[in-house]
């Protein structure tokens, strides 16, 4: 039996406990700032100061530009600052004018009977890639293109093959394997690559980046199908793609990985950003409210604060990615019955702050309104709410040219627009004189091999990624699979193991990303090597990042205007200031050899 004494010590003691937590919570939140979006960086460069491409050399692309590869040449020339020149059937030869390269679209321009075309436009040495492949059947008929292209034999004219196998020294990460366990029936979701190819034999002097796997206790791996190989004809490195690899955003990597290939060395703009975007989350309104409450016995509010948000939270701390809530002040305006509570608005900005993640505003609505009428609904709730916090960002799932005069007219302080759905845009790009638009790469709750391979390709060639968790479809369940229990678990896998970049990228918010675009699509530069030495110039922006790749040199240092990191072996991250870099270099001790077959 407790003394009166021992009682009144421990009255005392938990009475200061709770002084001492509440005390604490207290100045917690007074201290939190909520409304100051801290993520803004003031960069003053436009759509105007995009530089006109005045390089000597030039690419030549043979297709249909808006096809499939066509929009992967257009959106490469564009970052890596190249002319490009289209042609609708094959030109004749220029032996004057400097080109970097011809990639042409079999799939969109017919090349059959026109091998002597080809070989006429070899003789000028510059880099031929063939993004596609006529069928093989013809393929097989004709000798001197199989000679052009380095094929010995059509084996088959299509086989399946249980994967695909990327070796290193090609884009950035190293090998890697896309292939189903075939002893776990889940895995089968993932395969969406072509797995029925043409098997094509090559011989010597070619050079394979990618093959398609078969059994081993068949076939010998020096025999596998080739996906993606080099040949050399008469002095030409000719690149042949037996698959749909080099098509829109997933093609702009490989081309950088081929060009890498045929040089000393390669060095081009990034913009070193990975960011995380949550659309419509979170929700300030009561909607679907019968649902919900059918599903967790919980209302919209009660829901995402109870069960949504600390798994978010979770998931953010293992992953340590930086992350992007698009709110979204309503939803369904067919109908309005159902208001919206201050105290929301307020301590989700307030736990956004302390995850050190940024607010944006999701324009995404269903009901008989347009986006006008949306922006100006959006704008006077958060007015009535008191909140001064500056949105600079906006998420819209599927944007169009006509939005433009919305943002100019009504949005003057956005400074930058995600999209949820790329049609042929460019990744990322300038949408007004004053907007930039940058689309989400990959759904977080969807991983398959081919949206592993965009994500692969997007980190070579861009250092840039932009994951999307849609949470409207967990408010909005249509199926199972939007469930919350069920989307959350695919998210949650996902994010921390397949959309966790494990190179040296930076990891940021939407508002810090739209910086670093501004910056890369502002920059001008070219370089020279000499011996040991590479000198690159750029000018446009303060400051820029690029990959630099080598094949058998590293860096020893850099001007004291640059900072480099290793990517791996042969690749490298270098943050520079406008104006001359001096890179120094040696030789390696780890000379990248090629790691394929030959």
């Amino acid at each position: 039996m407790l003394s009166k004494r021992d009682f009144f010590s421990i009255f005392l003691m938990m009475a200061t406990l709770f002084f001492i937590f509440q005390f604490s919570l207290v100045m917690k939140a007074e201290g939190n700032n909520f409304d100051v979006n801290e993520h803004i960086t003031e960069v003053n460069l436009t759509a105007s100061d995009v530089p006109v491409v005045d390089a000597d050399q030039c690419v030549w692309f043979v297709g249909d530009i808006e096809g499939g590869v066509g929009d992967a040449v257009r959106q490469w020339c564009t970052y890596t600052r190249q002319k490009l020149k289209v042609f609708d059937t094959i030109p004749e030869p220029d032996m004057v004018s400097k080109i970097e390269a011809i990639v042409f679209d079999p799939s969109t321009c017919d090349i059959r009977n026109k091998t002597d075309k080809l070989l006429a436009l070899a003789e000028m040495k510059a880099v031929m890639i063939f993004g596609d492949l006529p069928d093989a059947g013809y393929v097989d008929s004709d000798e001197e293109l199989k000679k052009l292209l380095g094929i010995t034999r059509v084996v088959d004219t299509t086989v399946h093959v249980d994967g695909v196998q990327i070796f290193s020294g090609f884009l950035l990460g190293g090998e890697t394997v896309y292939a189903a366990n075939k002893k776990k029936e889940e895995e089968k979701r993932f395969e969406d690559l072509d797995l029925d190819i043409a098997w094509y034999d090559t011989g010597l002097g070619t050079k394979t980046y990618i093959v398609g796997i078969m059994d081993e206790n068949e076939v010998h791996p020096y025999d596998f199908p080739k996906m993606i190989w080099r040949s050399y004809y008469n002095g030409t490195f000719i690149y042949s793609v037996n698959g749909d690899y080099l098509q829109g955003m997933m093609g702009i990597g490989f081309l950088d990985a081929m060009m890498y290939d045929t040089k000393d060395y390669y060095i081009y703009p990034i913009v070193n950003a990975n960011s995380v975007v949550f659309s419509d989350f979170p929700y300030l309104s009561e909607e679907n409210t019968a649902k919900l409450k059918s599903l967790y016995s919980r209302n919209a509010e009660a829901f995402q604060r109870d069960i949504a948000w600390p798994g978010i939270i979770s998931m953010s701390s293992r992953s340590e990615f930086c992350m992007t809530c698009f709110m979204s002040d309503r939803y369904d305006y067919s109908n309005m019955e159902e208001e919206t509570k201050e105290s929301e608005v307020k301590f989700y900005l307030q736990q956004l702050k302390e995850l050190d993640a940024e607010a944006g505003r999701s324009m995404d609505f269903k009901g008989n309104i347009t986006l006008a009428e949306k922006s100006e609904l959006s704008r006077k709730f958060y007015e009535k709410e008191g909140i001064s916090y500056e949105f600079r960002s906006l998420y819209i799932k599927n944007w169009k040219d006509e939005m433009k005069k919305v943002l100019e007219e009504q949005e003057p302080q956005v400074r930058t627009v995600v999209g949820g759905v790329r049609g042929n845009d460019q990744a990322i790009s300038f949408c007004t004189e004053n907007v930039t638009l940058q689309y989400t790469t990959n759904r977080a709750d969807e991983f398959t091999f081919k949206n592993a391979l965009l994500y692969k390709s997007l980190l070579t060639s861009l250092g840039y990624t932009n994951i999307l968790i849609d949470m409207n479809q967990a408010i909005w369940p249509e199926k199972k699979d939007d469930e919350w229990q069920n989307f959350f678990d695919h998210v949650f896998s996902y994010v921390t193991t397949y959309w966790s970049n494990r190179l040296v990228f930076d990891a940021t918010t939407i508002s810090e990303s739209d910086a670093r675009i501004r910056k890369m699509l502002s920059v001008k530069y070219d370089s020279s090597k000499n011996d040991n030495t590479i000198i690159l110039n750029s000018s446009g922006a303060d400051e820029n990042y690029f990959i630099l790749r080598l094949h058998d040199k590293e860096i020893v240092s850099v001007s004291d205007n640059a900072e480099f990191t290793r990517i791996e072996t042969d690749a490298y991250l270098l943050k520079v200031k406008a104006g001359e870099t001096v890179i120094n270099l040696r030789e390696s001790k780890e000379i990248v050899r090629y790691d394929g077959m030959l």
